[in-house]
């Protein structure tokens, strides 16, 4: 188990009720936070995260790291820095399990060995991983794009292969070797792909490459891409990626990836000496395991106040928790809008319990969505209105501003508002 600055062995007895908080992405590091100024002296409650990186990766601003102009500490906010004039302190460790009937839970490697751990109130926030099918070839061969550590590994096998193209005489040979395929035409596949689009022909011409040799295409089993976006948005969508000579190959599922090549059920073949899979991501695959009613997908089922279903102690938001919009009926996605949200009204929850009053209902409202295509160009939509372009942009980039302000204050969001202007130069 690590330590260091706001850290401390998961078994220190205080005395104070505890609140642990499993996880530090986006819902973790919000609530803590919220919670965090919210508590005072007299409350004699003690908040503990339990999180294995000593940072919170932000996984929406990962294709500005794999392919520039970003640095990795860009998507990277430090946990210490974010705690350390907090009541809130972490165990870098991993939850192992979840014995609600002790109001306990087990930390440490899967082989163990492992701490037990005693909670007043538990919020489940371990989030979720990148969902990858099992198509022959495709975890070999590609890259998904979940983490940092993804992120870089794009980079250097984007680097590979200039490498690799500068060395080709044959133009055809040196096509194949500059070819780009990104799997899956949802948020991520399509940010992912923009930025290649805009930022490689770039680094080619810096490389003494000729641009006129790449090849980027986005491959999507739909018709369509960017279901979640009305079709007006996606029809700009679809011309950005044309602007950008994108190549969009719709309607036809992936049936095998091999080394230089994906192969599609309708028998064609893409080419590809660089892929990236983008497809969806499944719940912390160890929730099912802890005891708790789940759904069919993994998801952790909760009542209207982000509990969990049969235990008034136990509150799970964010990507792990399926929690069910009673407008529709229908179970929020995993966006961090909603996991930020729902990781707010818990935290303010927890102090209504505090001083004696019960849980309200959390209520959701998805306020807008935008997707960049490129670092500079966008689409998307905020309370109805539907922007495009350089305004779109701005907007998702006001997202990120607004959630550096909730966790880190003013001297985080100018600090990270100075590096993302100088990325716009």
């Amino acid at each position: 188990m690590m330590e260091s600055a706001g850290s401390k062995p998961c078994t220190t007895p205080s005395g104070k009720r505890r609140v642990v908080i499993a996880g530090g992405g986006y819902a973790g590091t919000t609530l803590a936070v919220r919670l965090g100024k919210a508590l005072k002296d007299a409350d004699d409650v003690e908040i503990m995260m339990i999180e294995p990186n000593p940072c919170q990766q932000a996984l929406s601003e990962l294709d500005l790291v794999a392919v520039g102009p970003a640095r990795a500490e860009f998507c990277e906010l430090w946990l210490p820095t974010l705690f350390k004039d907090l009541p809130v302190t972490v165990c870098y460790n991993r939850v192992h399990q979840v014995q609600p009937d002790e109001h306990m839970l087990t930390v440490g490697p899967r082989s163990g060995p492992h701490e037990p751990v005693s909670y007043w109130r538990l919020v489940l926030a371990t989030g979720a991983i990148a969902f990858v099918p099992p198509v022959p070839g495709l975890a070999e061969h590609a890259v998904t794009m979940w983490s940092v550590s993804d992120a870089q590994e794009l980079q250097r096998r984007i680097e590979r292969q200039f490498r690799v193209a500068a060395t080709i005489a044959d133009r055809d040979a040196r096509v194949k070797a500059l070819s780009f395929a990104v799997i899956g035409g949802g948020a991520t596949g399509i940010e992912i792909v923009g930025t290649l689009g805009q930022m490689l022909p770039k680094r080619m011409i810096d490389a003494g490459l000729d641009p006129a040799d790449l090849r980027i295409r986005v491959i999507e089993g739909r018709p369509d891409v960017l279901y979640d976006l009305e079709p007006a948005l996606r029809a700009r969508a679809r011309k950005r990626l044309a602007h950008l000579g994108i190549e969009l190959i719709t309607g036809s599922m992936v049936s095998q990836v091999e080394e230089r090549s994906i192969l599609l059920a309708d028998g064609r073949s893409v080419d590809a000496s660089v892929m990236v899979f983008c497809g969806g991501a499944k719940a912390d695959p160890d929730a099912i395991s802890w005891s708790m009613q789940a759904d069919p997908s993994g998801r952790l089922v909760v009542d209207e106040t982000c509990r969990a279903v049969g235990h008034e102690d136990i509150y799970a938001v964010g990507d792990v928790a399926a929690f069910r919009d009673t407008k529709d009926n229908r179970t929020l996605p995993m966006l961090a809008q909603f996991a930020i949200r729902e990781a707010e009204h818990t935290a303010d929850n927890i102090m209504r319990e505090i001083r004696g009053e019960a849980p309200t209902p959390f209520v959701p409202n998805m306020h807008g969505e935008f997707v960049s295509i490129g670092p500079s160009y966008g689409v998307g939509w905020a309370f109805n209105v539907h922007l495009s372009g350089l305004p779109a942009i701005v907007m998702k980039r006001l997202t990120y501003l607004m959630y550096w302000f909730s966790v880190g204050g003013i001297k985080l969001t100018w600090k990270r508002t100075r590096e993302m202007l100088a990325m716009q130069r």
